[in-house]
């Protein structure tokens, strides 16, 4: 008795789960039944078994461009089925050998939507600095520690990781055009740097900051697209000013976070501590620490509201904070932590969830905790995830 005399799904499936996790006492037994009915099954199960035999299958696993690869399987699964149904599943056995992480199997249209998925891992702390002259300086090839000089500027990476742009010594002149730079962050990226005049700024994913290598005497002026955290150097004489397309935030000394992503309904500030005041087209309010201020897109107002200081800078401090929203606008911003493409199938919009939930975790963890409610699913393939519900 061979493959034919089982569930051929099934069995393809608890191997390749087997390799990823521990069974379950009745899964254990399925796969003992099965392997003991051939020698072929005992062979390909202590294969499986069999860290030496997988190590070299595994790092030419990794040598792979995964998605083409299974491509091309697929297409020449199809048309070996129409030809031999046992060679197809003999293929099947030596793929799931080959990848290390599960199989396409026969008999079901959505192939690759019963992919076993490979763990898709956290962002990591990257960016690239545009300077004054176009260059493009990648920031994660730039040693700890180190200095280079680059377009008149000095650049700095210090020993935790920060970035620093400033004149060159040599090249301060009062009179002189200050020359700006832009940090940028992409999908799955987040970056610290730290301004001229000694202000912090920490850079969420997909976002991008413009600043001066030397602020005027009269006005610290930057522009956020995306989202940021600031802690501003107090200076009662050169007030510090962060634009972005539907606010413009006056600032003297403090804390605050601004979410500011163009393609976002609402933009918000949201102050932990000293005070700033915040500029819309046509309106103008002073906030207090611990309040919010709301733009929306397509409207001219400001709304200043209590906000959640934890929630606001929670992914400064490598954490989700999810206050009963949306599965929607959870994955919204999970999909730019995780750099992946989200779709949705069903009644998802009406699927609420809170919670807190850590950075460093891998996605798959993250979506199996919402899935463990019964409220959704979810499959992945490649770098692209589709959240479903009935």
């Amino acid at each position: 008795m061979t493959y034919n005399s089982f569930d051929e799904e099934r069995i393809i499936y608890l191997l390749s789960k087997r390799l990823r996790e521990t069974l379950s006492d009745n899964e254990e037994r399925e796969i003992q039944q099965w392997r003991e009915t051939s020698d072929k099954n005992r062979m390909l199960f202590e294969k499986l078994r069999d860290e030496r035999s997988l190590k070299p299958l595994i790092e030419r696993m990794q040598q792979y461009d995964a998605e083409p690869a299974i491509g091309r399987w697929k297409d020449r699964m199809v048309a070996q089925k129409k030809q031999n149904k046992r060679r197809y599943y003999a293929f099947a056995a030596s793929i799931i050998l080959l990848l290390g992480v599960g199989i396409l199997w026969s008999n079901n249209p959505q192939l690759l939507d019963t992919i076993v998925q490979p763990t898709i891992e956290r962002g990591q702390n990257k960016a690239n600095l545009i300077l004054t002259d176009g260059s493009i300086l990648s920031l994660d090839s730039l040693p700890a520690g180190a200095t280079t000089n680059r377009a008149g500027i000095q650049i700095t990476k210090t020993t935790d990781g920060k970035i620093s742009c400033n004149y060159m010594p040599t090249d301060v002149h009062n009179d002189a055009q200050p020359a700006f730079n832009t940090i940028s962050t992409a999908l799955g990226g987040e970056y610290q740097v730290v301004l001229p005049d000694g202000s912090n700024v920490w850079l969420n994913a997909n976002s991008s900051l413009r600043f001066p290598s030397r602020f005027p005497a009269k006005e610290r002026k930057v522009a956020l697209i995306g989202e940021a955290y600031f802690e501003i150097t107090g200076n009662a004489k050169i007030p510090f000013v962060v634009s972005t397309t539907k606010q413009t935030i006056h600032v003297l000394g403090t804390k605050f976070n601004v979410r500011a992503y163009e393609e976002d309904q609402m933009m918000k500030t949201t102050l932990l501590e000293g005070s700033v005041q915040v500029h819309t087209a046509t309106h103008k309010q002073l906030m207090q620490p611990g309040q919010e201020a709301r733009t929306y897109a397509n409207a001219d107002n400001l709304e200043i509201i209590a906000g959640d200081v934890n929630e606001a800078i929670a992914w400064k401090n490598g954490y989700f904070i999810f206050n009963n929203e949306s599965i929607v606008d959870i994955m919204t911003k999970v999909s730019r932590w995780y750099d992946i493409e989200v779709s949705y199938q069903g009644n998802v919009k009406s699927k609420i969830f809170a919670g807190t939930f850590s950075k460093k975790k891998s996605l798959q963890k993250l979506l199996d905790s919402f899935a463990s409610t019964g409220q959704i699913s979810y499959k992945i393939a490649g770098r692209r995830v589709k959240i479903m519900s009935e």
